[in-house]
């Protein structure tokens, strides 16, 4: 009896101790999958903070030709666009450091020479979080750093590009076909002095490696139909080789020869004085696309209407004008944006502009008036650019033009 009564004492401490053991499991089980959230959240931290900084310095980058402030300023506001851990990223202005990439050695250095070459300009961008912890606050770690530094440069892709464009470089009549017409026709203009009422679209010609217009007649000083005699109006076309969100500059002489629209001057009468800013013994006087509003009277100053899809602009005549486009002829190409306004010499003294496809822009010489090189920045789904010249209406009878020298570079996280 007494034996049998031990044996039944025993199965209650049985039960006990499998209790014991399934309260261990579960706490050790639990701190596995806490440390399995924790490290989860800490990898995908890592993962958005690069991201994060990434982006910054991207953004960044472009914006180096404007000083150092505008550089620290988009950094910061594009880190604080992105989340991290479910926050937005706070970086302090100096996280982002501006220097100078050197593709030899493949480091990132704070001062030093540009040559485009091998060394390039570049910004990077360093950021730090906590990722608070589950698992780890009960071993006495309560957060985990996690941090990231991002390095962009600004890679020249080509040898800069030096291209002639021609004073006859209608800029709304960029990526038409041959025989498109455009400008407002001279109504009130005697058939003699003014023998083209329209632009015509047309091959632009041939140039020699210097960027000089090659012409089987020698008696022409343009490229023309040669049926009518009337020049071609196409502007110049750059192929672009970047991505968009890239940068662009140009270059022009300010003292190279250029045109000027009075009547007479079309056949080679007297000599233009106008700059590729549009300065006139330093004057300007401003126009507008007279076919983008063919209601109004001619000369009328607004940055309202399009044409040929492409929209208006007010800027100083015969000052060169840029557009980008896609790979689409612009006509009804869906909403055309608004008209950019460049009357004044702040708003031409740009540092960077980011013109939308089909909004024509304000080129000049590449340069403010102190001589500050200006950025240009890619648009999305841009492919070509094509630059032209400033009239209000019949760009058949201008004279002369300007050589452009483009540089394109190539936004790249190089570390």
């Amino acid at each position: 009896m007494i034996q049998s009564t031990r044996k039944r004492e025993s199965h209650p401490r049985r039960r006990g101790a499998a209790v014991i053991y399934v309260l261990v499991s579960m706490v050790a089980m639990l701190g596995f999958c806490s440390f399995a959230v924790d490290l989860g959240r800490v990898q995908a931290a890592k993962t958005e903070i690069r991201r994060a900084t990434d982006a910054a310095a991207r953004a960044a980058v472009a914006y180096l030709p404007q000083g150092s402030s505008n550089v620290i300023s988009n950094a910061v506001k594009i880190a604080k666009q992105n989340n991290v851990d479910g926050a937005p990223l706070i970086i302090p202005n100096s996280n982002v450091t501006i220097g100078v990439w050197n593709a030899n050695t493949r480091q990132f250095q704070t001062s030093g020479p540009i040559d485009n070459v091998t060394l390039f300009q570049a910004v990077q961008v360093t950021a730090r979080n906590h990722i608070p912890l589950l698992f780890g606050s009960i071993l006495g770690a309560r957060t985990c750093d996690v941090t990231a530094t991002s390095t962009a440069a600004l890679i020249s892709i080509q040898k800069p590009v030096t291209q002639y464009v021609s004073a006859h470089g209608d800029p709304w009549l960029a990526g038409e076909p041959p025989g498109t017409l455009a400008s407002e026709p001279d109504h009130g203009y005697a058939a003699a002095a003014h023998p083209w009422k329209y632009d015509v679209a047309g091959n632009s010609g041939t140039y020699s490696s210097s960027g000089i217009p090659q012409f089987t007649n020698s008696k022409k000083v343009e490229p023309t139909d040669y049926t009518s005699g009337e020049p071609f109006g196409s502007p110049t076309e750059f192929v672009l080789n970047v991505q968009p969100g890239s940068v662009i500059q140009v270059s022009v002489p300010l003292n190279s020869e250029n045109m000027a629209t009075n009547a007479g001057y079309y056949n080679g009468q007297n000599q233009p004085s106008y700059e590729a800013n549009g300065s006139d013994n330093g004057s300007y006087a401003i126009y507008s696309d007279d076919a983008a509003n063919p209601s109004l009277p001619q000369g009328s100053v607004t940055t309202s209407g399009s044409e040929h899809g492409i929209s208006n602009i007010a800027v100083p005549i015969n000052s060169i004008v840029g557009v980008f486009l896609d790979n689409n002829v612009p006509d009804n190409a869906g909403t055309v944006p608004a008209g950019k306004d460049y009357s004044t010499q702040t708003e031409r003294d740009y540092l960077s502009v980011e013109p939308d496809l089909r909004q024509t822009f304000y080129v000049g010489a590449g340069q403010t008036s102190l001589g500050d090189q200006q950025t240009i920045i890619v648009p999305p789904g841009a492919t070509r650019l094509f630059l032209g010249t400033m009239d209000g209406h019949e760009w058949s009878n201008n004279l002369g033009g300007f050589n452009a020298t483009i540089s394109q570079f190539e936004i790249e996280l190089v570390h």
